[in-house]
């Protein structure tokens, strides 16, 4: 064995029996502004060296199904206040706004289009990572085309080009909105949706003291945040 390999094993036995974690597992859903939360993760982990980020991205129900089944220590992702199993801590809102690009729709638009409308169009949607996937769904015009993409990022692409329309976050499109590059079809017949984008850990999991720090770090994060102090919040724009 080497010196450089002696060390490391001792650096490692060292935080086994302080019980600070070697790899924290985070996971980034899909809905999740990620420069901030990248930025903040960043700033946190530089503090704490000797324990590894194990970042992952899921869409729909995949960050919560690594939650629940033990693969992830912490998510990023809507979340349901209501759920029993976690703990929260709500940075945010986003706001899901259908949208399409300039000159996709061959008719009118009106704040009353409907689905009848809609449904010969392809409706862009993000592919769920969950390996069991959940029976809600969301937006889905039954019957109308469909192509699915691994994110957000990428449906705003092929929205952006006519090649479909579909719902995005309005934190994602806000500069598209005010410039015209996309227009808002909300109406009562599509009204969106607001989702609560929170850090969402089990209750029924052991948490070691650097993934305790950094929930606390979080806490701390987000009421800065409201304050307008330290990190820029996570915050989403209403779109139009």
């Amino acid at each position: 064995m080497t010196l450089r390999e002696f060390d490391l094993l001792q650096t490692y036995a060292d935080q086994l029996a302080s019980g600070e974690e070697v790899v924290l597992r985070v996971v980034i859903g899909d809905l999740c502004p990620r420069p901030p939360v990248l930025q903040m993760l960043s700033g946190f982990f530089a503090k704490y060296p000797r324990t590894r980020l194990h970042l992952e991205y899921e869409a729909v129900g995949g960050p919560l199904e690594r939650l629940t089944e033990g693969d992830a220590d912490l998510v990023f992702h809507r979340a349901d206040p209501s759920d029993p199993r976690v703990e929260q801590i709500k940075l945010s809102t986003a706001v899901m706004v259908p949208v399409v690009a300039p000159g996709f729709l061959p008719f009118v638009r009106t704040k009353k289009v409907t689905p009848e409308q809609m449904r010969p169009f392809t409706q862009c949607v993000i592919r769920d990572t969950a390996r069991q996937s959940s029976p809600e769904s969301f937006f889905l015009i039954e019957g109308a085309h469909q192509c699915t993409v691994p994110d957000q990022v990428m449906k705003k692409e092929l929205i952006l080009h006519r090649l479909a329309w579909g719902h995005l976050p309005s934190w994602l499109i806000a500069d598209e909105l005010r410039d015209g590059r996309l227009i808002s079809i909300a109406g009562p017949n599509f009204p969106g949706r607001e989702e609560n984008l929170s850090a969402i850990r089990h209750r029924g999991h052991s948490h070691g003291p650097v993934a305790e720090a950094l929930w606390l770090h979080l806490q701390g994060w987000r009421l800065a945040s409201r304050a307008g102090r330290g990190n820029q919040p996570v915050r989403a724009k209403r779109g139009r």
